[in-house]
Order: C-alpha cells, then structure tokens, then sequence
C-alpha cells in the first residue's frame, strides 16, 4: 500500500512539478558549488533505476535531466564572474553612478548598491555595495559622485567564515566601496530609465508616509510597522528591540513577509465579503492590494514568492481553473530563479520556499486530521501554523546562525492576532495616506488603534526574550543531517495521512537512528593547531588528543560597530562544532592585534582560565578585558618563567615570559606544545631578544615556529632556527602597512617551510606525535586540503 502511494505521488501533477523545480535548483546549486558532475551522474542513476524497476516513465527521466543541465547552464550564462571594475581594485579614485537599491541606515552609515558608470572619469560598467560614514538623503534612482575606497570584499580563508565575496556576488556586485556622506554630490541626469523614476516616486511616497507615522507612533513602535508594511530597509529599529526579537524568535516581525501578505489579502476579502462586493470585483481588489503591498516593500524573496503564488491562485479563480498548491509553489520558484538564479542562495528566499512547502504538505495534512476538533478554523490555524513552521525552519536557523529559538513557537502563536492588526492596519493606513491632505488625520485615527496591537508585540517578545535559555546555541548542521531530518517529516505527515504503517514506521526509526549517529563525535586522539587567517594578526586554536581546547591570542578588536574578527572567524569556528569549553586563553600582551577579541570570546564562550603577561591596565581595552574577567569570574595568571600550563598523557604546555619591561613585544607570553615527539613553539611578538633570555629552557628541537610579530624584522636569526631545528615555520600575517613579513627574516627562514595565513589562508597542523601533517584551507573546495608530512625528530 505504501509503495503505490509513493509511485502515484511520483507522478501526480504536484510532485511532478515539485520534482521539477528540485531538479532545476539542484542544476543551479551545482554550479554555484562545481560539482555538477557528480550530480548529474546520481541522478542519472537514479532515475535509471527508476526506469529499470518500470517505476518511472522514461520520458521523465529524459526530461528532468534536461531540467537540471538548463538550470546549470542558465546559471553558467546568466552569472557573472567580474566586472570592470574588479579588474581595476583595489583603488582610491571618485565614483560616479546610480543607486539602485533603497538605502538602508544602520549604526550611523548608509549602504547601498551602485551601478557605477565611472571612476575618475574613465568610464566603466560596473555595480559595487557601497558603505558611507553617517546617514544621507538620497534615494534610489539617484546619480552621485564621491571619493571612495573601492576594494576588494573579504573571501573565505578559514572554515566556517563567512564569505563576503559570494555574498556580493549573487547581487552582481564584486567589489565593495567605502566613503564619507558628507562628500556625496548629488548629480543631476535628465536620461533616467522610467523604472527607476518610478522607483524613486514610491520611495518618496513610502518615506512620506512614515513621516506622518511618525507623528503618532514612537519608537520601537514606529520601526516595527515600517518593518511590517514596509520592509526591513524602512526604518532601523533599535538595537535592544533587534535583540529581542531574535531571542523570542519574532525576528520575522521586523520584516514585511509572506505572511503579511496572507493577511492582507484575508482581511480584504473577507470584509469586502461582509460588504457583499461582487466575488470577481473582490479578487481584482486583493490582486490590486497585493500589487501594491509588494511595491511598497521594495520586492523582496518572500514577499515576492508569497505575492506571485497569490495571484497566480487568484487569476485561477477569475478563469474558472484550479490550482494545485504545490506545483503552483515549485513553479513560482522556478521563475524567480529563471530571473535571477542567484535568488538560491538568498536564506529569506530558502527560509520562504521551505515554509511554504511545509504549510502545504505537513500543515494541511494535520489541518485536515483536526476536522473533528470543534473549534473555529482561523483558532486552529492560529495554533498549528507556528508549530509546523518552527518544525520546517529550525534546521535551516541552525545552519546559517547557530541557534534555535525555545519559545518561538509560543511567542509567534500570541503574536498572529495582533500582528494580522497591524499588517491589515497599517497597510490600509498607508493606502489612504498617500494622498497628503488627509495623510496626517488618516494617521492619527489607524495609529491610536495600532499603537495597542504593536504594543502587545514588543511585551510578548520582551517577555519570551528575558526568559531563561530563550536562544540555544547550536552547533552547524551537515547538508547530510538537514536532509534526513525533511525525510523524516515528510515521512512523519505521510503516515498521519494515511495511518499507522509499520514499514514505514520502521523507516522513520532507522532515519532517526541515522541522524542521531551524524550527531555524534568521535575524537580522533589527535593534536590539531590551527593558525586562523586574521589579517595581521594573531590567534591560535588548540585542540589536545583528549579534546581539550586552548586559545593563543584573539586577533584584532571590532572596528566601530562591525563584528570582531574573533567573533565571526573563532566564535563562528567553535559554534559549529559545538565547542563551548575553553580550558585557557593566553593573551601574549595586550596589543589589540593580539588581545582586541579577548572580550567577545569571554562573552561568547566557557572561558575556564586566562594567562596573561601583566596587570598593567594600559588603555581602555584592557580594562574592559579586566572587567569582563571580574564580571562573569573568569580566574586569571601571571605568567611565570618555565611553568607549567597544562599537561595531559604524552603532552605538556609551557609558558615562558622574560619580564622585559620596556619592550611589551619582548615580553610576550611565549608557549611550547610538546605532545610526544612533537614540539610547536609559539612567540606572540617576541624576537631573538626573548628568544636569548629562554633559550636555556628550550629543547633542540622544535619542528614548528610560529613566527613572531607577524615576521617583522628581528624575530629570528640563523642561529635561532639552528637551535630549535625549526622545519616549518607558520606566519600570521595580513594586509599591512608595516612591511610585514621583512625579506630578512624570510631569508633567514628560507631552510625552513614557510607557511604564510597572507598567501595559504588558514593554516592547520596534525600530530599523532611522530608524524605531523601541514594542510592549508582551500575556499573553493571549503575544507583543508594536505600539503606536507613530515617525520618528528626523535
């Protein structure tokens, strides 16, 4: 029985259309990932099978394989690689070009894309993201001119980091700009394309609007019905109401989403019903309303996917013709993706390709089961939508941001009737006052109702936000694990639909016995060391054969209100793996290149000791590294020459320090790993100076350097290297204006194998004591790729 529901499902009009567009992404994720070979050829073999075991036609098989080349090659054609001005980058020169994006102020800057026409005079074609210090008044559709820094946007170079690069690049974008507000002139073009005029009219309209909002509503209020009615880019909300949301799991709030599309379109047909408006009349008013609700919110995935599968639904209705949800979904889809293939990496357009999915299939199964339950359907709903919604989103939260909302579905169930208020609201509030005579006065009487409903908002999510553990820390689901866990819930609503099964009971339990052993950890009784690439910088991972951690130094400090290296690089790192537990942080000394993500990892992790070379409070930094120490009680340590650290079977880790007091470079905290035949010397920014004041301390042979101050000049001499027998020498290093790493000392290196985090990225060395092994991380292959192996000198 089970079997012939499968096979019929297989070539219904809904899965047929849903297998479709799966095919048609899987062609354009491949080319985004380069292995669409490996693709082509299993489901090749798939649908092979298929045909073999005459559970398929052949027609389709042909078919969907054509599906997935034409989504490749769609891509391949229609993505582009570079640009002019990336062939130039990085420059300082003035840009001239439109934007074509709403600006969006956040922390007192302006971003936006700019199509860049020329630099310096010279034209070019071209489209970069633009950053300014401060806010500005210019909109989209505007021509300007201004001095900037245009440089190239950070790539990949340790595991788990973000990808700035990639990011810009599905908007066409390949270079990033940087400015000042104050120096953009606004230039004045009388050959303006029609859309961008229109463009420019609706923002207008929108920003006028909001003003006469915000005569009645005050923050945070007035920021989460621009976020609502208007999209994220509207108003900036605060930072505290930002943090709420996201720890009640209302984040989805401060965005205008599908959902308020639905609720749009519900409240209009529904009182347009109570006023006995014609049923065709009361369709074109919704399709009117949504057209205009997706205008207004600048066009993004959601609203986009939510607007178009409506009215494809509603056009249906005027012709007499049914639609079939799924199918109607996957074809949507696929023609966002058709427009602009790079929508697939977009996580609002996955987050709302996957919901709906599950609406459709997992929550109508349900929805349907509850028909005896004698309560009124819109209650039911209200209930079930947040529950299967939270089901279908939670692994694709945890994949992108590491964490999981506890009361989320709880917050987004009190939340649904006074959120349909204020969509309905204030989107009808803003209808009527586009026309400026009864702006204000329409305002006024819509916000003196609001005000209440967007004040239950922000008390259910300050409530749910202050409870205890109101947002987990996950660690980062393999592709593997999301998609045996969407097998066990599309396996879970098949059985709910078709009742109790035991072959297919027995294949949930074996699909959770599957994902529950992806879970767990196995150590590999190894020492790993891992030299992040943080520019200039320093920080180092250490992970012993009995999976205890230890961190040397913690890069730079945030500049402004960007995230630290420490954060987005170590935080991220460890978050994925599901590593809190930190035995010791050494802090060579308190330069910011060394000490400046000291205090984001304090607040991020289990940080268990802190080893440092002085109490000597030097500047503001440090004393916050002091504070956040006394605050959450983190014990700390002077270090003291040749003592020890930590010790385990066959491994031991020593501090040295030469309490030079004039030289806080000599005087770094220096730290030798010895794990069996193994020895790794680690040196801050000390030099030969330090190096001659320890040197009795020393063993003769210490396979791996780590370079001190990031290879500037004094750091080793031959005689140095002679002693420890270095073989590999690692060297953290970045962009900088310090001439870092000297030629000398890569001359006095050169016996040695240099591995540089400037060139090789993020550099990771094995050790099962005798052996040791150098990779280097490949960004485009995502994982670290094996360079040498090298014997310990016994």
């Amino acid at each position: 029985m089970i079997k012939e529901y499968f096979y019929s499902t297989l070539q219904n009009k809904n899965a047929v259309m849903f297998i479709t567009s799966i095919l048609f992404m899987a062609g354009i994720l491949s080319y985004f990932n380069g292995n669409e070979v490996l693709v082509a050829l299993l489901i090749s073999f798939v649908g092979v099978m298929l045909v073999l075991f005459k559970k398929l036609s052949f027609k389709y098989v042909i078919f969907w394989i054509f599906v997935f080349y034409f989504g490749f090659f769609n891509s391949y054609f229609r993505i582009k690689s570079f640009d002019d001005l990336l062939k130039v980058a990085p420059l300082d020169g003035v840009i001239y070009g439109q934007i074509t994006s709403i600006p969006n102020y956040t922390d007192d800057k302006t971003k936006f894309f700019l199509n860049v026409e020329a630099v310096d005079g010279q034209k070019l074609q071209a489209k970069t993201y633009v950053t300014l210090d401060g806010n500005c008044d210019y909109m989209i559709g505007d021509y300007v001119e201004f001095p900037a820094k245009v440089r190239l946007p950070f790539k990949s170079v340790n595991p788990s980091q973000f990808d700035y690069g990639n990011y810009l690049r599905n908007y066409n974008a390949f270079t990033a700009s940087y400015g000042e507000s104050g120096s953009v002139k606004l230039i004045e073009n009388k050959e303006t394309q029609l859309q961008w005029k229109f463009m420019k009219c609706l923002n207008n309209v929108r920003n006028g609007i909001i003003l006469s909002h915000s005569k009645y509503l005050k923050s945070p209020n007035l920021e989460i019905l621009g976020g609502v009615v208007f999209g994220d880019d509207a108003v900036s909300p605060p930072e505290y109401i930002k943090n709420n949301f996201i720890n009640s799991g209302l984040l989805h709030i401060l965005a205008a989403s599908g959902m308020n599309v639905a609720f749009i379109f519900g409240f209009w047909f529904y009182i347009m019903r109570f006023f006995r408006l014609p049923y065709r009349l009361n369709i074109i008013g919704g399709i009117v309303m949504v057209i205009l609700y997706t205008l207004m919110t600048g066009l993004g995935a959601s609203v986009l996917r939510a607007a178009l599968m409506l009215l494809f639904i509603q056009v249906g209705k005027l012709i007499d013709r049914d639609a079939h949800s799924v199918s109607l979904l996957s074809f949507v889809a696929m023609l966002l993706l058709l427009y602009n293939p790079a929508y697939i990496n977009n996580v609002g357009f996955q987050l709302s390709f996957i919901v709906t999915f599950g609406l459709l299939t997992t929550a109508k199964v349900v929805f349907d089961k509850m028909e005896n339950i004698k309560l009124p359907d819109w209650i039911k709903a209200g209930f079930l939508i947040p529950i299967i919604a939270q089901i279908w989103v939670a692994p694709i939260q945890m994949f992108y941001f590491n964490t999981f909302s506890t009361y989320s579905i709880l917050a987004n169930i009190l939340t649904v009737p006074f959120l349909s208020v204020v969509s309905f609201g204030g989107f009808v509030s803003s209808i009527l006052a586009v026309f400026r005579p009864i702006a204000d006065f329409v305002c006024m009487v819509f916000d003196f109702v609001l005000k209440y409903a967007l004040d239950a908002i922000v008390i259910i999510s300050d409530f749910f936000a202050k409870l205890p553990n109101s947002m987990l820390t996950t660690t980062h689901p393999s592709v593997i694990q999301i998609a045996i866990f969407y097998m066990i819930v599309l396996f879970v609503t098949v059985m709910i639909q078709v009742g109790f099964n035991k072959k297919l009971m027995g294949v949930i339990s074996l699909s959770v016995v599957l994902l529950f052993m992806s879970t767990l950890h196995f150590s590999n009784n190894k020492l790993d060391i891992i030299a992040f690439s943080v520019g200039n910088a320093d920080a180092f991972l250490i992970k012993t054969p009995q999976d205890k951690y230890f961190i040397i130094d913690t890069a730079k400090q945030s500049y402004k209100s960007t995230t630290s290296t420490a954060r987005f690089v170590i935080s991220k790192y460890l978050k994925d793996r599901g590593i809190k537990d930190i035995e010791g942080m050494v802090l060579t000394h308190f330069d910011l290149d060394h000490a400046g993500g000291a205090v984001d990892l304090m607040e991020d992790l289990n940080i268990k000791h802190v080893y440092i070379n002085s109490t000597n409070k030097e500047n503001q930094t440090v004393k916050k590294i002091f504070d956040t120490m006394e605050a959450k009680q983190i014990p700390f340590s002077v270090v003291q020459n040749n003592s020890n650290m930590y010790s385990e079977t066959d491994l031991v880790m020593k501090n040295y320090i030469t309490n030079i007091k004039d030289n806080d470079n000599e005087n770094s905290v220096i730290t030798l790993l010895s794990y069996k035949n193994f020895d790794m010397l680690f040196t801050g920014d000390a030099g030969v100076v330090a190096f001659y004041r320890v040197k009795k301390d020393l063993p003769h042979d210490v396979e791996v350097l780590k370079v001190g101050h990031h290879g500037g000049r004094n750091v080793v001499n031959p005689d140095m290297i002679n002693y420890l027998g270095t073989k590999v020498s690692v060297v953290s290093t970045g962009p900088n204006s310090f001439g870092h790493p000297d030629k000398i000392t890569l001359d006095v290196l050169k016996d040695t194998d240099i591995y540089r985090t400037d060139k090789h990225n993020s550099v990771k060395i094995t050790s099962d004591g005798d052996k040791y092994y150098v990779y280097v991380y490949d960004n485009l292959k995502r994982k670290y790729v094996k360079q040498d192996a090298y014997a310990c000198v016994l």
